[in-house]
């Protein structure tokens, strides 16, 4: 008896409008090859910059791109001591945590009453706030110097601090009120039939539910204050109370010729940085993303 045919294996056809998954990997081919040339573009001075860090200045002139051979710390002492960058991150590390003190209370303050609390000329004032946005830093320098020489701030450090929490406390305000706008109105106001008063509403119910955008606003701020050479160059003339940036520019004056000591400064200043990013980066992403999507 002759066996029957087999019957043909039925092809799997994809429904209207979905690719195969090989053919949408070969269509993100492009993105990834953008995404490559970016990331190289940006990281790879960096990279290339701490390399030379431990470098000799003939091998960074002859070979920029082979690793140290070998590996010295010779540049790192240089920087810390000759260049006092050790005094230098001090001063940094207290003129930005300050700044985060500083501009994360009186953001999330101002934040918490524009989103949850209603007054006379609210709107008026966040579109006033808001103008802060527009004004660059260069703008308002001279104003800013001669407001902190009439207060007997200049050569301290209070006075870089109160510059930085004032321009940086409008964009974070607004951040912060589209993160408290998110949150349920019956939130509060079960909290306050509860008898819990406005400070105990914010602290206590709001607060610890917009940690995220709390966290964000704080990298960022300490990001521009760790990262900031004009205020503090204008603002800070002596030599014990200068940032890593301000010291780095005076050292490239007296190490002009010298590329180790100078890649070594950098790596210095940058470190803290990436360090931190590197950390947070999941609740940095998700906090900005959150507060855009909110506000």
């Amino acid at each position: 008896m002759a066996e029957p045919a087999s019957l043909p294996k039925p092809t799997r056809i994809a429904p209207p409008g979905v690719s195969r998954p090989v053919t949408r990997r070969w269509a993100l081919l492009p993105t990834y090859i953008v995404l490559t040339a970016l990331l190289v573009f940006a990281v790879g001075p960096l990279l290339v910059s701490w390399v030379s860090a431990f470098k000799t200045s003939q091998q960074i002139i002859y070979e920029p791109f082979a690793l140290p051979s070998p590996w010295t710390l010779e540049n790192l002492d240089k920087a810390w001591n000759v260049g006092r960058f050790g005094r230098y991150i001090w001063n940094s590390v207290l003129i930005s945590v300050g700044a985060v003190v500083g501009t994360v209370v009186v953001a999330t303050l101002a934040g918490y009453a524009f989103a949850r609390l209603r007054f006379l000329g609210r709107g008026l004032l966040m579109l006033l706030l808001l103008l802060g946005l527009t004004i660059p830093i260069s703008a308002i320098i001279i104003p800013l110097y001669l407001t902190m020489r009439d207060v007997h701030l200049l050569d301290t450090q209070w006075s870089v601090v109160v510059a930085h929490v004032a321009i940086g406390v409008p964009i974070f305000t607004f951040m912060m009120r589209g993160f408290f706008r998110g949150l349920p109105r019956e939130l509060d106001d079960a909290a306050r039939v509860d008898g819990s008063g406005e400070l105990r509403v914010f602290w206590s119910v709001m607060l610890p539910l917009v940690r995220p955008g709390v966290l964000t606003i704080a990298l960022l701020e300490f990001l521009w204050s760790w990262n900031s050479l004009l205020l503090p160059l204008v603002f800070l003339t002596r030599d014990e109370l200068r940032t890593l940036p301000v010291g780095l520019l005076f050292f490239q004056g007296r190490a002009s010729v010298d590329w180790g000591p100078m890649s070594a400064g950098v790596m210095i200043i940058a470190l803290p940085i990436v360090a931190l990013f590197l950390i947070f980066q999941r609740r940095f992403v998700h906090g900005l993303t959150g507060g855009a999507v909110k506000g």
